[in-house]
């Protein structure tokens, strides 16, 4: 099936689909917490099809979707923060970051500034909005400056992933949607 020519009645329930599956995900990045940061990122995936699909209009609303209903269902909402900050909105930036900035590299360099940018917004929300000791999420015995270069290799990895799931709709999962 031709992207353009998605109804309106496809583009409401594709866009249903990923915003019920992203909060699943988020649900249970909170619940298990043992597997917060995969979830999480799971929960942020869901987004690569609406984007592939050309739909940003409804990939900003399963967003917005998503981050309502999430601050009202999570329980413990640290990954809500992230999601908000950074992950939810992550995959269709990215994509305009793919169209506009065609240097490979000059690209990476952005995606890391606003995964730092996203980062440090979930941070600060954490600490003033939320009242959460930052001190108690972070290992006491690791260094400082390797818990940063572990965060930039994280944010490296989060981009090699998103191309990966975006690669695996495109050849595999797309033509299940769109028989």
């Amino acid at each position: 099936m031709d992207r353009t020519k998605l109804s309106p009645g496809r583009r409401l329930s594709l866009g249903a689909m990923v915003a019920a599956l992203t909060l699943l995900f988020l649900y249970g990045s909170e619940v298990l917490t043992g597997f917060r940061f995969l979830c999480a990122c799971f929960a942020s995936f869901f987004v690569v099809i609406l984007v592939e699909e050309d739909l940003f209009g409804t990939a900003w609303l399963c967003f917005l979707t998503v981050s309502i209903l999430g601050f009202i269902l999570c329980p413990d909402r640290i990954s809500w923060f992230f999601y908000v900050a950074l992950l939810g909105h992550y995959g269709i930036v990215r994509r305009f970051f793919q169209k506009f900035i065609t240097v490979p590299s000059v690209r990476s360099v952005f995606t890391v500034l606003y995964c730092n940018l996203g980062t440090a917004l979930a941070l600060w929300a954490l600490h003033t909005v939320a009242g959460v000791d930052l001190w108690t999420l972070v290992p006491q015995k690791v260094p400082f400056v390797v818990l940063v270069l572990l965060v930039e290799a994280v944010f490296f990895l989060l981009d090699i992933l998103f191309e990966a799931a975006t690669v695996l709709y495109t050849k595999r999962v797309r033509r299940f949607l769109f028989k």
